[in-house]
């Protein structure tokens, strides 16, 4: 009888915490994998998938993949959310990006500073020291639409190869601008413009046009 008691007990908890717990996920084809202003893909279309598992006290995991024509990529993470206050958070998180086939995966960490105006994030990553800097903007238009406005810059913590060319300059810049449109409450479409720029302008690369669609479930 005590087992049963204690068993019952256990189940009450888990359902407890099952209960504080909601699951998101989305399947996105795109034109190009465009990250921090450089293609992972080599300009080629790919497939990418997500599941996030977020938990009422403000925790959470995730994982993230991506088809490419290098073996593509794997992404995982935890972190956690804290309010401050009603309109303003504090996120801190730890990523690990994995690349199947080859040996640069990284480990990264983020501080973000949730605004009602913008979020302001600084990422750190252990493995190769690089630092990187962004301000991420989504502005709410008429009905379904939505601008996403987006701007960055990196310090290379030692030469690195990017997919687009050798980045011998010690930082860069990046920016891009996106307009979504929900075709249903599942269902996004977005196209927008990417660009990158080296520090001293003699390694400039062309932006890049980027288009697709997301589908949540």
């Amino acid at each position: 009888m005590l087992l049963a008691l204690g068993a019952t007990s256990f189940c009450s908890q888990a359902d407890s915490f099952s209960d504080q717990l909601s699951v998101s996920q989305w399947v996105a084809f795109a034109n190009n994998y465009v990250s921090r202003g450089v293609s992972g893909s080599s300009n080629e279309a790919v497939v990418q998938g997500c599941i996030d598992i977020a938990h009422d006290s403000g925790a959470y995991v995730g994982l993230w993949g991506s088809s490419g024509d290098q073996g593509g990529e794997i992404d995982w993470w935890a972190g956690y959310t804290l309010p401050l206050g009603s309109d303003y958070g504090l996120n801190v998180q730890l990523t690990r990006f994995y690349y199947p086939g080859a040996t640069n995966h990284q480990t990264e960490g983020s501080v973000t500073l949730i605004t009602p105006w913008v979020e302001i994030s600084a990422r750190h990553d252990w493995d190769y020291g690089h630092n990187y800097y962004e301000l991420n903007k989504a502005l709410p238009l008429a009905d379904q639409w939505q601008l996403l406005l987006h701007a960055g810059y990196k310090n290379y913590g030692e030469k690195i190869y990017q997919p687009d060319h050798w980045a011998y300059d010690k930082a860069y810049a990046d920016a891009a601008v996106k307009v979504a449109y929900d075709l249903t409450k599942q269902h996004r479409l977005f196209a927008g413009y990417s660009w990158h720029q080296d520090n001293d302008r003699s390694h400039a690369t062309e932006g890049k046009v980027l288009f697709g669609i997301i589908a949540s479930f």
